[in-house]
Order: structure tokens, then C-alpha cells, then sequence
């Protein structure tokens, strides 16, 4: 069985994001640059304040994000 691939929210480059099925290009350039203006992520819930990830995309994302 294969582990699922973990990628770090607070380190991950654009490139690194745009492999993910999950993620269109606008949704990770707005997750990179509110991190660059707001800091780290902390919790899964930050990523509820970048307002042009869903919910239902966040839910999605979770078991493949670490913090």
C-alpha cells in the first residue's frame, strides 16, 4: 500500500501545489500569497479564511496537508 503524499502548507511552493488534483492555479496562488501576507497556517481552519478555497475543497485537502 502506498502512503499518502503529505504536502506542508506552510513550505510548499506554488510548484509543489499545482501537482495536487484537488487545487485549481488561482486557489493555490491565493493560498501562497495569503501566507505570505498573513503568516503560517496553524489549523486546517485557516485555511477557511482564504475565502476562494470551499469548504468542501478543504475537506478534501485535509488527510494530504500537514502543518
Amino acid at each position: 500500500a502506498s502512503s499518502i503524499k503529505k504536502i506542508n502548507i506552510n513550505t510548499a511552493t506554488a510548484d509543489q501545489f499545482k501537482n495536487h488534483p484537488y487545487l485549481r492555479f488561482k486557489q493555490i496562488n491565493a493560498i501562497v500569497q495569503y501566507r505570505k501576507q498573513h503568516g503560517n497556517f496553524s489549523a486546517l481552519g485557516d485555511l477557511a479564511k482564504v475565502i476562494i478555497v470551499p469548504p468542501e475543497t478543504i475537506a478534501r485537502l485535509a488527510p494530504y496537508l500537514t502543518f
